[in-house]
């Protein structure tokens, strides 16, 4: 009997990823592998010969900072729960988000959805509320993260603000009036509603308000802000000189982000790190920083990630005090 009731709440088996969209986003992840082999294999004689310091202590505020953003990354996305069904307690939060979230790393960029909602229904979460939550905290942390970089112009100069980066600067000023437009909830609730009855799912009837809404997107702001903190931290702590450029590395933080995630590449491998090389780049960075930072921060990301991941799995073996 369990077993058929969990089978009634499974969302309808997602169409597969046809192959040659799998084979693009490998193409494309190679590509950049290549690219960037290129750039390190033409600049290896300064990337050796420069004078590697690391100061531990920066490098250490830099992970904390990360190991927060997690935590405000698991709040902020069950508050958006909460606008369509009972929002999850912490110790069964933790494991859903963070093990779905490392599941972006899976090609066709569906693998992060599917496994929450499985992840989800575990604890009574139907699929609809659960996919709902998800895109549109997506599009709120999309929308916040090229607000910031707009912000972070001014620490740019000029010459770089209005023509280095144009494609990133189209999306930003397209995306975020888009973004706060669909997510009113005179829009949005109906949307969905109108698809869930198109598929014979149970409609929406939580009252939303649009202050809700922005309170959500000023929590995306304030997380993308201390997520550009641990960059520009982990920048001093190999290159003391990036202190003089603290607004444009905040902001090239959440840009590089918003950027892999609207490329194709799974996890925004590659897609993120070439951003990165590009800002640093215009910042006049040294070669030898420009390449390794970006691969620095992925590495600071993944072991902060690796250490809420074990959170994670210490939370959801922990038994249930009645």
């Amino acid at each position: 009997m369990h077993d058929e009731a969990t089978a009634e709440r499974l969302p309808d088996t997602p169409k597969r990823t046809p192959a040659w969209k799998i084979g693009a986003h490998v193409l494309l992840f190679v590509g950049l592998v290549a690219i960037f082999a290129w750039q390190i294999k033409k600049n290896w004689a300064q990337i050796i010969h420069y004078n590697w310091q690391l100061n531990w202590e920066l490098a250490a505020l830099a992970l904390l900072a990360l190991l927060v953003c997690s935590l405000l990354d698991c709040l902020i996305w069950n508050r958006t729960l909460g606008w369509f069904t009972d929002p999850l307690p912490f110790r069964q939060l933790v494991p859903v988000y963070i093990w779905s979230y490392l599941a972006r790393y899976i090609p066709g960029k569906v693998g992060s959805l599917v496994l929450r909602v499985a992840l989800a229904l575990e604890y009574g979460r139907e699929a609809v509320p659960v996919l709902a939550s998800s895109v549109v905290e997506l599009a709120l942390r999309t929308a916040a993260a090229l607000l910031l970089l707009l912000v972070s112009l001014s620490g740019w100069g000029a010459a770089v603000a209005t023509a280095k980066m144009p494609s990133l600067m189209k999306y930003s000023v397209l995306l975020i009036p888009l973004v706060l437009a669909c997510a009113h909830p005179k829009v949005m609730l109906p949307a969905m509603n109108w698809g869930l009855r198109k598929i014979n799912k149970p409609q929406i009837t939580r009252q939303l308000h649009y202050f809700e809404v922005l309170g959500v997107m000023f929590a995306e702001c304030l997380r993308w802000v201390l997520y550009g903190v641990a960059f520009f931290l982990l920048a001093c702590a190999v290159f003391p000189a990036a202190s003089g450029h603290a607004l444009a590395l905040i902001g090239a933080a959440a840009g590089s982000w918003a950027g892999g995630f609207i490329g194709v590449s799974p996890g925004g491998l590659g897609v993120s790190e070439a951003v990165l090389v590009f800002c640093l780049t215009s910042l006049h960075f040294p070669a030898a920083i420009g390449l390794a930072l970006p691969f620095l921060a992925r590495l600071w990301t993944l072991i902060g990630e690796a250490l809420w991941a074990l959170a994670a799995w210490i939370l959801r073996k922990r038994p249930v005090v009645a």
